[in-house]
Parts: C-alpha cells; structure tokens; sequence
C-alpha cells in the first residue's frame, strides 16, 4: 500500500499539473454490489450523481492527509482518493479504446504514447477524469480495492478525515510530543501502534520496520516500555526515513508509480524490510533479519540490536 511518502510524492507531481484544469469528464468500471447503497463510486447510482457535481468544475490545487489524496474543486467540492492496496493516480495522455478492441481483450484506457506510463504495472485503470487540456488523470488500480469519494463543504470534518492521528513531519516537532502521540496506547505493540492511522498518519508497513530497525527498538515492545534515549532515537528515524523515502521519490518494491507513470527508488535502501534472512547491515550488528506475523502483518527486524 502507498505509504506517506509515495502519497505525498504523488501529491507533488498532481499539485505540479492540475490547478487552473476543468474536468470535462468522469468515467468508471469500478461496480460492485457489496457498496451498493453506500458513498462510494462503485455504487452506479453514487457514481452518477458524483460525475454530475463533479463535470465542468475547475481543479483549485491538491494537498494530502494521512494517505488520503484530495483533490479541492470548484465549488467548495474535495475529490477523495485513497489508493489503498494496489492503487496510484497518473497524468499524462491517454485514449480510450474502441468496443472493438475492448472486446478483443486490450484495456479500455491505454497510455497515448511510449514511456513510463506504458509500464504493464500502469495497465489497470477503472477511473478517469479528462481535462480540459486534452490529458487524463487516471486511477490504476490492480486490485480495485481504492476508494473514490466526493466531499461537500469542510473535508476535515469529514469521517474519513477528522479522526486521523497528527502527520510525522508536519504536526510533530519534537522527540517529547512523539512521546505523548504514541503512548495513547502505552500497551500495544510498537509496529501496530506505528501503523494505526488514528494514533499517527501515514505511517504503514514499509516504514514501520525501517522506522524500528534504525532505532533499534524491537516491534513487539510496548510504547510504555520505552526510555527517554529510544524516544529520540525513535522521532529522529521517523523523521529522516519518511524524508530520505521522499527525496528517492516513494518506494516502489510493488505496484506504486508516481504521477506520471514512474518508479521511486527507495526501494533499493530497505534495511530491514523484506529482507529476510539477510545479514543485518547494521555496522558492527551480527544479526540475521527475521520475518513474523504482527497484527496480520509480516514484520521484518533484527533480533540480535532491536531489544
């Protein structure tokens, strides 16, 4: 799943391309019983009022909160996109293909030109929006577990936003503040308490172990067990590894691409994650990174200097 820094980097790209654009269409195969009924564009009838308010509005800008992408229209409107497992947004020119070739077994929106959005890991769009500079921003989406939402009026008041944890880089400033954050639930397991969006934004698989193994700290121990040396250690990782992933332009180890079809490198500096049974490259450290299962999730560290 994008984590913070893949979602913000994709916000740059879209933040770079967007503002001043009209949306001059919608279009989507997303449909799927279970959310009928529900606000969510695989619901048809939702999705038809969606495209109605949303046709012919004016793109304002697009920010991020936790691994909400939001996009800010014309009329006091904020498109919701989270990309969830498999998902990313890309901009750049595409064309639809005709019923003929649809029924031939190509895809229905195909990238207009060779390069990055061409990869086979871009092929699987179920949502458009055509711009009034004759681009497409659209939605691959291999899985089709991402969530596409229309908010009206304030977006942070919203139920998928108003209960989110502070964001790591933006909000907190100081190892003691950390502190405080992470220990509204002193006894759960650092990794899960890491991942929980509603004690911290953003933060998810990836950059949980990365986050655990730099400061040494194992992910079964619990917040409270904690010294005031691991708390430092703990927010001054968390900071520069969310911030050395968005100068690398996000990881891209499965399906994440950026905005325009492109792959992050951060996957080529993974320390702990996936990395099973590889010596630790800790300096010094003897240890061999170990996989379990934490909260339903593989969870990669070093057993021998994460205590």
């Amino acid at each position: 799943m994008p984590e913070l820094p893949e979602v913000h980097t994709t916000v740059v790209g879209l933040q770079s391309v967007l503002p001043g654009l009209v949306i001059t269409d919608i279009w989507t195969d997303y449909d799927s019983k279970y959310f009928y009924g529900k606000d969510h564009i695989k619901d048809p009838a939702y999705f038809k009022q969606f495209k109605k308010k949303v046709k012919g509005k004016k793109i304002i800008s697009v920010s991020r909160r936790a691994k909400n992408i939001l996009i800010h229209i014309e009329g006091n409107l904020t498109i919701l996109v989270h990309m969830k497992m498999t998902g990313h947004l890309m901009y750049g020119d595409y064309k639809k293909s005709s019923l003929a070739e649809v029924k031939a077994g190509l895809d229905t929106w195909v990238a207009a030109k060779p390069g990055p959005l061409a990869d086979p890991f871009n092929r699987f769009i179920h949502f458009t929006l055509s711009l009034s500079n004759g681009k497409t921003l659209v939605l691959s989406d291999m899985r089709k577990f991402a969530k596409v939402i229309l908010i009206e009026g304030d977006h942070n008041s919203h139920q998928d936003l108003d209960l989110l944890g502070p964001e790591p880089l933006s909000h907190v400033k100081s190892w003691q503040e950390y502190k405080q954050i992470i220990l509204k639930k002193p006894n759960g397991k650092m990794k899960q308490v890491l991942m929980d969006p509603y004690v911290i934004a953003g933060i998810g698989n990836i950059y949980s172990d990365e986050i655990l193994w730099a400061s040494s700290v194992h992910p079964l121990r619990s917040p409270s067990s904690l010294t005031d040396t691991e708390w430092k250690s703990l927010f001054k990782q968390t900071q520069a590894i969310l911030k050395d992933s968005i100068s690398k332009g996000g990881d891209s180890l499965s399906d994440y691409r950026n905005a325009f079809g492109e792959k992050g490198g951060y996957q080529d500096f993974h320390k702990a994650y996936r990395q099973t049974n590889q010596k630790c490259p800790k300096t010094g450290c003897a240890g061999i990174i170990k996989r379990i299962i934490v909260g339903g999730r593989s969870t990669h560290f070093c057993p021998l200097h994460q205590k």
